[in-house]
């Protein structure tokens, strides 16, 4: 957990969301529930008493496994936008002329290692079979997170040199092997 930034949701309105959740596959409930169980136990989420409450959604990955997912859509429409610029490939690629050796590092789940300020809490519950939960840290598909993220990698990155950062990877690239392992 950083210690660098928080995410923070500021709204338009002060009418709480909330939304019915959508009917799941009895067969994929087992898959919810160990989600969340997982989530609990690692701290991300906690049980919510909050007015707000949107729906749980299953993803499908390429793997063929399932990622549980909060559908924000209606938080997300009274949501101040925060206009933090995001880096495109456009920006990066000039960078990496000259460059032989690269390295790229995924920041699996980063955005859980950013805390939520204590008063937007509440703005991330969902509804469970077990009841509301909300997030602890920042959760996907909040129309802010990126730019959250991307904030924090800013901060994290200043002042290195041969790092660019796209979304939740860094790359690192030199011109030879020996800067390069001193990374």
């Amino acid at each position: 957990m950083t210690h660098l930034i928080e995410h923070k949701v500021e709204l338009t309105e002060c009418e709480p969301v909330k939304r019915k959740p959508y009917p799941i596959p009895y067969k994929m409930q087992e898959v919810i529930d160990k989600e969340i169980e997982d989530m609990l136990a690692m701290g991300i989420i906690e049980r919510s008493e909050a007015p707000y409450a949107s729906p749980l959604v299953l993803v499908k990955k390429p793997d063929g496994s399932y990622r549980v997912c909060v559908n924000f859509n209606d938080l997300n429409k009274i949501t101040v936008f925060d206009p933090e610029p995001m880096m495109s490939p456009d920006d990066i690629f000039p960078k990496l002329a000259g460059s032989q050796f690269y390295s790229t590092f995924d920041f699996c789940k980063g955005y859980w290692a950013i805390p939520r300020s204590e008063e937007s809490k509440d703005f991330t519950t969902f509804v469970t079979s077990k009841g509301l939960m909300r997030f602890k840290v920042m959760p996907f598909g909040m129309v802010n997170s990126a730019s959250t993220y991307n904030r924090l990698v800013r901060k994290l990155l200043e002042g290195a040199q041969d790092i660019e950062s796209y979304v939740d990877d860094v790359l690192g690239h030199t011109i030879n092997w020996n800067r390069h392992i001193q990374m």
